[in-house]
C-alpha cells in the first residue's frame, strides 16, 4: 500500500501539471497543484493494479495535457479578468499601448524627434525680412532694383536674397539664397549664378514623387509651361518662404533684374554681429537715397518668419503652466499619502510621467502634421492659439488628477484598486460622518474615505487571520 502512495505519475505528465500551473492565478497555484498530482497517483495505481485495460500510459498522458484547459479556464474566468483589470500591471500596459498606438500613427515620433534633430537653418535669430507693405490685400515687398544695391553697400548685412513665391507650389530665389540660409542640398548641387532652366526639389517630393531615386538629378520636369531640369535636393526638414513649395528655380536680379523679375520681391538678409534691426532701416534708406532711389520712408525690417522654428521654449512653458494647473486640481482634492514605500511611490510617478507625455506627445506630433499640409497662417493659428494648447493643458491636467485619484483608491501593499466600496455614517451626524469604505480583495485592508472636505483617507491592515476569508496570505 505504501507503495501505491509513494508512485509517481511519468515525468512528462509531471512536466505537463509544472507547466500549466505557472498559468493557474498565484492565490490558488499551490493548491490546483497538489489536486492534479493527488488524481495523477490515482489513475497510475489504477493502471497498475490493471483496472483499467490501457496497453500504455496514453490514457494519462491525455489526462495531464488537460490540466493546461482548466488552468487557462481558471485564468479567464470572469473573476480572473476582474482582478486583472485592478492590477497595477494592467494600468501600466494601457497607458503604454496608448502610447505605442500614438508612435505608429505619427511615425515613431516624428515632430518629437524633429524638435532635437540639428537645426535646418544656420542660426535662425540673426535672419531678417525687409519690406515696404501697402494697404490691406496690397502686394509686400521691395523694388528688385534694390537688392543689388543693398546688398553691396550695407555694412550691417552680411548678405541679402531675393526670392518670390509663385501662385503653386513654386518659388524663385536668387543664387544666393540657399547659402545665406546655411543650407546645404543632400543631393546634387544649390544655385550658382548665371543658372537658367535648373530647379531644385524639396525632400518631400524627391521622397513621395520620384521615390527618393537618386538618378532624379538631370531629370526634365515642367513648370509653369517652362522645362527645368533638376540639378538638386533639399535636406529633410528643411523648408524655406513656406512649407508648401516644392520646387525652387533661380531667380536673376544682378547685376540687374531681368525682365521677368515682378514689381516687388521677398528681400531676406542676416544680420552682422552686433547690427540691431533699427540701424539697419536707416542705414538702408541712406544707401538707397544716396544712390538716386527714391524712397518715401525706411523699409520695415523684422524677423523672417519662413523658415523652421523650434518651439522647444514654447512646448517647455506651456508644460509648466499645465503642470502648475494640475497641482492646483491636486490641491483641492485629498492628498496621496506617501509613506506606503518605495513600490508605491515609485507606481505613482511612473503612473503620472506616462499619463502627462502621453497628451504633450499628442500635442506635439499633432501641430507637425497640421504644418505639413496647413497654409503656414492657419498653421500658426493652430499652434499658438487656443486649439491645440488649450487641448494640452485640459488633458495634461486631467491626467494629473486622474493619476492621483486612481492612487488614492488602491492597496498600498498590492497597488490593485480596491473593491467592494460600502458607504458608512450618516451626513445628520456630526460624530458619525459619512465615509466610504474600501476592502483589498487579497485581504491586505480596507481604506476608508470620508465624503467631506475635511478629513484623512485612514488606512487599516489586516493580520494573518484573515488569510483564511479571501484565501490568500498577506
Amino acid at each position: 500500500m505504501n507503495g501505491e502512495e509513494n508512485a509517481q505519475p511519468p515525468l512528462l505528465c509531471r512536466c505537463f501539471v509544472r507547466l500549466a500551473s505557472w498559468i493557474v492565478p498565484r492565490p490558488a497555484r499551490s493548491q490546483w497543484r497538489a489536486k492534479w498530482h493527488a488524481n495523477l497517483r490515482n489513475w497510475l495505481i489504477l493502471l497498475d493494479r490493471g483496472e483499467l485495460t490501457l496497453g500504455d500510459h496514453a490514457e494519462l498522458l491525455r489526462y495531464g495535457w488537460g490540466g493546461f484547459r482548466e488552468a487557462f479556464r481558471l485564468r479567464v474566468s470572469p473573476a480572473q479578468w476582474r482582478q486583472a483589470i485592478r492590477s497595477p500591471g494592467f494600468l501600466l500596459a494601457a497607458l503604454a499601448a496608448c502610447a505605442f498606438a500614438l508612435a505608429v500613427l505619427s511615425g515613431g515620433f516624428a515632430g518629437t524627434r524633429a524638435l532635437f534633430a540639428p537645426a535646418p537653418v544656420a542660426d535662425a535669430d540673426s535672419l531678417v525680412r525687409v519690406r515696404y507693405t501697402g494697404s490691406l490685400n496690397q502686394p509686400a515687398g521691395v523694388p528688385p532694383r534694390l537688392i543689388p544695391l543693398w546688398r553691396q553697400k550695407s555694412k550691417l548685412l552680411a548678405d541679402l536674397a531675393g526670392y518670390v513665391r509663385e501662385p503653386s507650389w513654386h518659388a524663385r530665389v536668387t543664387a544666393n539664397f540657399f547659402p545665406l540660409l546655411g543650407v546645404r542640398p543632400a543631393l546634387g548641387r544649390a544655385f550658382r549664378p548665371g543658372d537658367g532652366d535648373v530647379a531644385l526639389l524639396s525632400n518631400d517630393a524627391w521622397r513621395t514623387v520620384y521615390g527618393a531615386d537618386a538618378r532624379v538629378l538631370g531629370k526634365a520636369i515642367t513648370l509653369d509651361g517652362r522645362d527645368f531640369t533638376v540639378i538638386g535636393v533639399l535636406p529633410a526638414g528643411f523648408w524655406a518662404i513656406a512649407r508648401g513649395i516644392q520646387v525652387w528655380s533661380p531667380l536673376s536680379l544682378e547685376p540687374v533684374p531681368g525682365p521677368e523679375a515682378p514689381f516687388l520681391v521677398g528681400a531676406v538678409g542676416r544680420l552682422k554681429k552686433g547690427a540691431s534691426r533699427d540701424a539697419l532701416r536707416g542705414e538702408l534708406l541712406r544707401v538707397a537715397r544716396a544712390a538716386g532711389r527714391y524712397l518715401p520712408r525706411a523699409p520695415e525690417v523684422g524677423p523672417f518668419p519662413g523658415v523652421p522654428e523650434r518651439p522647444l521654449f514654447t512646448y517647455a512653458g506651456v508644460t509648466l503652466f499645465a503642470l502648475l494647473v494640475g497641482a492646483v486640481l491636486l490641491v483641492r482634492g485629498h492628498p496621496v499619502s506617501l509613506h506606503h514605500g518605495w513600490r508605491y511611490g515609485a507606481f505613482l510617478a511612473l503612473k503620472t510621467l506616462i499619463a502627462v507625455a502621453i497628451p504633450l506627445l499628442a500635442w506635439i506630433e499633432t501641430a507637425a502634421a497640421f504644418g505639413a499640409w496647413l497654409p503656414e497662417a492657419v498653421f500658426r493659428e493652430l499652434v499658438v492659439g487656443p486649439v491645440l494648447t488649450l487641448s494640452f493643458i485640459f488633458g495634461s491636467a486631467l491626467a494629473i488628477w486622474w493619476s492621483f485619484a486612481d492612487q488614492r483608491r488602491r492597496c498600498p501593499v498590492c497597488l490593485h484598486l480596491l473593491a467592494m466600496p460600502v458607504t458608512m455614517g450618516s451626513w445628520a451626524s456630526i460624530f458619525d460622518p459619512v465615509t466610504t469604505e474600501l476592502l483589498c480583495d487579497a485581504g491586505h485592508g480596507s481604506l476608508c474615505l470620508p465624503e467631506a472636505e475635511t478629513g484623512a483617507d485612514r488606512w487599516t491592515g489586516m493580520d494573518a487571520s484573515w488569510a483564511d476569508l479571501f484565501d490568500h496570505k498577506p
